[in-house]
């Protein structure tokens, strides 16, 4: 850190790794080699746009999350979320692996409300968490012919695991009554997003105005309830292109597009690659 510098410079994981529609939608680094990169031993923030998940294996360290410090030590996992800042500490000796997951790979609704905190104490998921690790960076524990495919799911399954073992968010009372509002919201998201990406009609549904559904969804979400709508819609297309030989164009009729270009040009909006190109990613090893 320079001096006069109150924080170390902040910069982007593009900057560091490019584009993300280059990056595949799981990667798994040894610690080791993460130490190595030049953010790391410039000692500079890096604000994520993946779910980054840092899993030791031996000893113990700090790890800073959003100008916090966290004690990094087996048996817990440090999670930091899409737009959060971490920074690697020098001369920590832990031992593990960095998991750096696409947010369009995380099941919609796990981590939307306030953020609880980015370490995880596992308890006794440990050992499942481990076999989930092992799965992922031991290529030869898996099926060659579906290695993408089983390694997409097992990522989900492992961010849900998190999700389950940690305390979860507190919500500030002032914010229970948009809470309720953003429930219902996904409730009936979840019965009606292969029919509708209207706001309009969602508001309709679960009484209250565009308005009022927007409102409650940035405060408690920080996100637009067509940002949500979005990240729903495109879940569920990630997920059967990435685990089905269904066809793109069947695919963008069961969403609700009325043209697979539509559909294909939401897609690469949202996830930096067309629906044929993220497929391809996940069918060469079949």
């Amino acid at each position: 850190m320079s001096p006069g510098q109150a924080f170390p410079e902040i910069i982007d994981l593009e900057s560091i790794f490019g584009d993300p529609a280059a990056r595949p939608s799981v990667s798994c680094t040894p610690i080791g080699d993460v130490r190595k990169t030049d953010h790391v031993r410039n000692d500079v923030s890096v604000r994520v746009s993946s779910h980054v998940i840092i899993v030791p294996t031996a000893g113990m360290g700090s790890h800073i999350v959003d100008m916090a410090t966290y004690m990094v030590e087996p048996g817990s996992v440090i999670h930091v979320q899409p737009g959060q800042v971490q920074r690697w500490l020098p001369n920590e000796e832990f031992d593990g692996w960095a998991i750096v997951i696409a947010p369009h790979v995380c099941p919609p609704g796990l981590f939307d409300l306030t953020s609880p905190s980015p370490k995880v104490v596992l308890g006794t998921s440990i050992e499942v968490a481990k076999s989930l690790v092992a799965s992922l960076t031991e290529p030869d524990l898996l099926p060659p012919k579906a290695q993408a495919r089983l390694r997409l799911s097992i990522a989900a399954v492992l961010l849900e695991l998190i999700a389950s073992a940690g305390e979860g968010p507190t919500i500030p009372p002032e914010l229970s009554s948009e809470q309720a509002i953003v429930s219902d919201f996904r409730r009936e998201l979840e019965f009606h997003y292969l029919t509708s990406r209207s706001v309009t009609d969602y508001a309709k549904l679960i009484g209250c105005s565009p308005k009022t559904l927007t409102r409650a969804t940035n405060r408690v979400l920080g996100q637009t309830p067509k940002q949500v709508i979005d990240a729903r819609v495109t879940y569920a297309a990630s997920r059967l292109l990435a685990n089905t030989d269904i066809s793109i164009s069947w695919i963008s009729t069961k969403l609700g597009f009325s043209q697979q270009s539509n559909f294909a040009k939401f897609f690469a909006r949202q996830v930096g690659l067309t629906p044929a190109a993220y497929r391809s990613d996940f069918s060469t090893t079949r």
